[in-house]
């Protein structure tokens, strides 16, 4: 017995892809790597003005503490009392009271 239905084949759809529609996508395509790679470019100049400038702070940031100590130094009650003895004949009595580096002399011990 044979079967009433014939096993048919599907219809192979014959689509042609125009020509026109491939040069869009490759353009499209190229535009948007285009787009990545200068992405990429901007980013790393980005990356190399980060990077020099927090060179630039740490060069500032080391000359500042540099500077603080030099001020440390040189406002030291040690180094004061020396310049003020040697150079103006100032002397330093022991009875003197020190009030957070104010030096209280009573009126006293002036004359």
């Amino acid at each position: 017995m044979k079967s009433i239905f014939k096993k048919t084949k599907p219809e192979k759809k014959n689509k042609k892809i125009s020509i026109f529609y491939i040069l869009i996508s490759l353009f499209v395509f190229a535009l948007i790597v285009g787009i990545y790679i200068n992405n990429i470019i901007i980013v790393n100049d980005l990356t190399i003005k980060n990077n020099n400038l927090k060179i630039s702070i740490d060069k500032e940031i080391l000359s500042n503490d540099m500077k603080r100590t030099e001020i440390g130094k040189l406002s030291s009650f040690e180094r004061i009392k020396v310049i003020a003895t040697e150079k103006l004949q100032l002397k330093y009595l022991d009875t003197a009271i020190d009030e957070r580096n104010a030096i209280v002399i009573k009126e006293s011990e002036l004359k």
